[in-house]
Parts: structure tokens; sequence; C-alpha cells
């Protein structure tokens, strides 16, 4: 992990945050350790017990960091004035583009969930910004009759399930597709997606 990091006092939780964020993205959550976290940020282990109480409490902040990123992506790249069918479609490319950016970090947000108790507060706030993200376009699409389903919670759940199926396929190279392939199928995948939700 390289050099400790210096951090300013009062901001140890920051600064373990951001190394395991950076641990993520270089070796997989499976790597994460309090311990040698601590190490790398120059304080003794027991100085970042008292931020985290616990190996998920840290995964879960950097996960919330990660649900932020995506977030603005997403946040960036919906028009609110496109049709709903054309939201959805935008969304799935820019989640795409954000696996192919963040692998290790989106298989860590959809792996095993660790907050299933609901105790991690900020990762539950950051999943529920992204959720409401997908559920407006559904909604929208449903209210409006573009969309033939009724159960709007279960239209994103497939529409959402199915996205993250794919990409996680494509990421895991069990689906293997060139760099110029990419766009495309992520576009004709999308598309699919969308049509499934009009029937």
């Amino acid at each position: 992990m390289g050099k400790a990091r210096a951090y300013h006092h009062g901001d140890l939780r920051s600064t373990l945050v951001a190394l395991a964020d950076e641990q993520i993205a270089s070796a997989g959550v499976e790597a994460i350790s309090v311990r040698a976290l601590a190490r790398a940020a120059g304080v003794a282990h027991r100085a970042a017990y008292q931020h985290f109480p616990d190996k998920d409490a840290l995964v879960a902040a950097a996960l919330a960091q990660g649900y932020q990123r995506l977030e603005e992506r997403l946040s960036a790249v919906i028009g609110k004035a496109a049709p709903p069918e054309e939201q959805l479609i935008t969304i799935a490319k820019a989640y795409a583009d954000f696996a192919y950016d963040e692998p290790n970090m989106f298989l860590a947000m959809t792996g095993p969930r660790i907050n299933q108790a609901g105790g991690f507060v900020e990762l539950e706030a950051a999943l529920g910004r992204n959720w409401r993200l997908i559920v407006g376009p559904i909604n929208e699409g449903v209210d409006s009759g573009v969309f033939g389903v009724s159960d709007k919670h279960a239209a994103a759940a497939i529409f959402w399930g199915g996205l993250q199926g794919v990409i996680t396929q494509v990421v895991l190279n069990r689906i293997k597709l060139k760099p110029e392939e990419r766009r495309g199928f992520f576009d004709l995948a999308a598309q699919r997606l969308v049509a499934a939700l009009k029937t």
C-alpha cells in the first residue's frame, strides 16, 4: 500500500475511507484489512477502530463513496425532459461506463450485501438515492402509459437487476467483448430491457 499517508487531526475517518476506496479499486473488497489501512494511514489499529468497529463498517463507508460517484454520473446524463425510455437507456450506458472504469468497486457494490440489517445509514442512503434515479423514469413511463406494466417496483427491480446481471457478466469476462463492441452491446441490452417494460 506504499508509504503511510499523512492526515489532518480529526480527519482519520475520511483518510481510512479513501484508503479503503483505493484498496478496493486495486485489489478488490476481499483485500480490505482495517489494521493494514491503519498502518497505511500511519496510526495504530486501535485508532482506526474508534471510527470503524469492524471491517464491514469500513467497507460500507467505501461503498457509499462508490455509490456517490455512480449517482453523480447518472444524475449528469439523465435528461428530465427526455422520454422515460430514453432516460433508462442513457442510465444503462452510464452504469456500464462506471463498471468499466471501476470494475472492482462495481463488483463490490453489487456483490453480497453487507447491510442486511440496514445499520450502515450512509450506505443505505446512497443506495436509496441511486434507486430513486431508476424508479423515476419507470414511474413516469407507467403513469403515462408508455410502459405496459402496472407494478412499478417490480418493473424497476427487473430492469435494474437485468442491467446489473449483463454488466457483471461482461466485467467478469464471461461475455467477451472487444472494446469497439462495448457501446453497441450495451445499447442493444438497454433497448431490450426497456422493450420488456412495454409489453
